[in-house]
């Protein structure tokens, strides 16, 4: 007689992390300083069959600079880094190591004066090292990932209580230093272009005074469905929308209080969000409709 038997196998893994900083900004005349530090101590312990604890520590910083002109342009330059422990092992059982980046950014933000908008356009250049994907279940690391691009928002009150919002992002991201081959590459599930667009209205006045309603639209490019970067994901746009009311003007009792009644992809489209294989691919989210309840003071 034979028996078959199947032995489970338990994994379980533990960080724990610990930071300190110091950060001060300063004004000088219509300059504005900011200065910031911080120590990390990170442990990762894995406890199974092949027990392994992994120990970092990491010194970041950050630095910016902004001039405040009178006619509300403000220019402005940045520095930062990062220190990111992650959870997980890799097909042979080895432990992770922390994802570390720099950033560079520089970019305009105008503010007209007497007006209630703001207008900003930044270009960056982001650096990652042990940048961490997940393919089939299982965690791996890619030596180092450069990011570069250019973000463009703009907020206005277009009229009284009708706001406008619109962004658009181009991001160039390609795999500068590979272990698994893949130099050259742009990671999978990472869009070229995205945009988004919203806008609101609050009735003044009358018997629908403090209805909000609101509708927008958001569009994500194409993206490449695996590593080696054999095939694309068709691009997307889904349609969201937003009706609230303030109870504070029904009972002066209940100001600050408003409930709300969102939509995502209001029109419930079909698409895949992303892929990480042939055979691994993520149907987007459905319509969603949820309600919430707010108090602000």
């Amino acid at each position: 007689m034979w028996a078959w038997g199947i032995q489970a196998h338990r994994h379980e893994q533990k960080l724990s992390q610990t930071g300190v900083y110091l950060q001060d900004q300063m004004k000088i005349d219509n300059w504005v300083f900011l200065l910031g530090s911080r120590y990390d101590w990170a442990s990762n312990q894995k406890d199974d069959r092949d027990p392994q604890t992994q120990k970092d520590e990491k010194f970041s910083g950050r630095a910016g600079i902004v001039y405040l002109f009178d006619n509300g342009l403000a220019p402005y330059a940045s520095y930062s880094e990062s220190f990111l422990p992650v959870m997980g092992v890799t097909a042979n059982n080895s432990q992770l190591d922390p994802e570390v980046g720099k950033q560079y950014e520089v970019g305009l933000k105008y503010e007209p004066p007497g007006g209630n908008s703001l207008y900003t356009i930044a270009a960056f250049d982001l650096t990652k090292q042990n940048a961490t994907e997940n393919v089939g279940g299982f965690s791996r690391q890619d030596g180092e990932v450069r990011s570069q691009g250019v973000e463009l928002e703009g907020k206005s009150e277009i009229t009284p209580g009708f706001n406008l919002i619109g962004s658009y992002t181009w991001n160039d991201v390609e795999v500068t230093q590979s272990d698994i081959g893949n130099k050259g590459n742009t990671p999978f599930r990472i869009p070229e272009h995205m945009a988004s667009i919203w806008g609101d209205y609050t009735v003044q006045g009358g018997p629908l005074e403090g209805l909000r309603i609101g509708a927008g639209a958001r569009y994500v490019g194409s993206t490449y469905g695996d590593s080696a970067n054999s095939f694309k994901v068709d691009s997307y746009s889904v349609v969201d929308a937003l009706v609230a009311y303030e109870l504070g003007k029904l009972d002066a009792s209940l100001d600050g209080v408003e409930v709300s009644l969102n939509a995502t992809n209001l029109f419930d489209e079909d698409y895949v969000a992303g892929c990480f294989s042939t055979v691994g691919c993520q149907y987007g989210q459905q319509r969603t409709v949820y309600g919430t309840v707010s108090y602000n003071w």
